[in-house]
């Protein structure tokens, strides 16, 4: 019998986020319970699960709450300036509340007094529900602005809207936090934004979402199986979801399409089967890089560390990267700091080491 494949990789889970109990608990106490619905910063490194976040709580607003999703990277160039930002999220808020549409031409022409008054009629049609905008990939928003294509005021107009009405708040998603972004543009927002760090998953967390990645799955993992994956995934939900997916389809290929008889239960043998594979590296490749690409931005000496480092499996001092990389010690630890942050390296009594496993063997192989 051929096994349905449970574990999702590519799209956003719309359910089932194991793991991220507590951030849609706390998101929920933001949004639903406090007095005024507060602006959050969902922020963390390539692949962490922000959008699913984000994609699930929209789909489960409540009599509380109504939330709408746009992802800014599907708007990556724009001619209309603002308003063409503003329409899309009247599309959405439209599908969501049956409320008409804006008239595009004024919306195009007056963009921020059209979509006011359109948020208006929106939160009077919600009667006492709370409008929550989320704007996912929102370093979008200065990539527009530095292309000249958005104001360099469009952070404060949408703070605007916040003051405008206790019931409009934003969710803002991507790989930084406000402190973070270069320019001065998301300063308006710093002190009425609360940032909320969406990480690794811990080892219990990465059993659970492998042995029961819903209620129907009929296979089974022996625990060694399921912390070699921890140990090289580091809790990685995409990556996690991503060997489920290719453990499940090496049996259905060993057991239906090869005629092999086997126990239904994973093995160390069967992960690292997967692992010699270059699948694992090739379907994998816009998480890995994406991490090395965002070690390319902002601080310099990023991918130098990452390559010296990739030699030593069990980690090296900084004084080892140092002489390996040829960087200046105020170079050196300022990339190393920006590493950590970004949960790319992991600094235990002096070691250095890559915090995730297959990460490291993928530089090796690629750089």
């Amino acid at each position: 019998m051929v096994i349905q494949n449970p574990y999702t990789i590519g799209d956003p889970l719309e359910s089932n986020l194991v793991g991220r109990e507590d951030i849609l608990k706390y998101l929920k106490e933001l949004w639903a319970i406090a007095p005024q619905p507060k602006s959050v910063i969902l922020y963390g490194p390539h692949r962490m699960g922000k959008t699913s976040i984000l994609r699930n709580i929209a789909n489960c607003s409540s009599s509380d709450i109504q939330v709408v999703y746009v992802n800014l990277q599907s708007l990556a160039a724009i001619s209309e300036g603002m308003g063409e930002i503003f329409l899309a999220i009247s599309d959405e808020i439209s599908d969501a509340i049956n409320l008409p549409q804006p008239d595009i031409d004024k919306l195009l022409r007056l963009p921020q007094r059209t979509f006011q008054l359109y948020l208006q009629q929106a939160i009077q049609k919600l009667e006492n529900k709370c409008l929550i905008i989320a704007l996912d990939e929102f370093e979008e928003i200065e990539n527009l602005i530095n292309a000249k294509q958005l104001p360099a005021n469009f952070m404060t107009v949408l703070r605007g809207f916040v003051q405008m009405s206790p019931k409009i708040a934003f969710a803002f998603a991507g790989l930084h936090t406000l402190e973070e972004m270069t320019e001065d543009y998301f300063q308006s927002f710093l002190t009425s934004v609360i940032p909320i760090r969406v990480g690794f998953l811990s080892r219990a967390t990465t059993h659970q979402l492998l042995a029961n990645p819903n209620p129907d799955f009929l296979l089974t993992y022996e625990p060694e199986a399921m912390d070699r994956i921890y140990d090289l995934t580091f809790g990685q939900p995409y990556l996690v979801q991503l060997l489920g997916f290719l453990l499940v389809r090496r049996y259905n290929e060993q057991t239906f399409e090869q005629g092999k008889t086997r126990e239904p239960i994973f093995t160390v043998a069967d992960v690292e089967a997967i692992i010699r594979q270059n699948e694992l590296f090739q379907n994998g490749r816009y998480y890995f890089t994406g991490v090395w690409g965002q070690a390319a931005q902002d601080t310099p000496g990023q991918q130098d560390i990452l390559r010296g480092l990739a030699d030593y499996p069990e980690g090296c001092s900084r004084a080892t990267i140092q002489e390996v990389t040829g960087l200046e010690e105020s170079i050196l630890n300022d990339a190393l700091e920006t590493l950590a942050r970004h949960d790319v390296i992991i600094e235990t009594g002096g070691n250095l080491r890559f915090a995730v496993e297959l990460f490291r063997r993928w530089t090796l192989l690629t750089n």
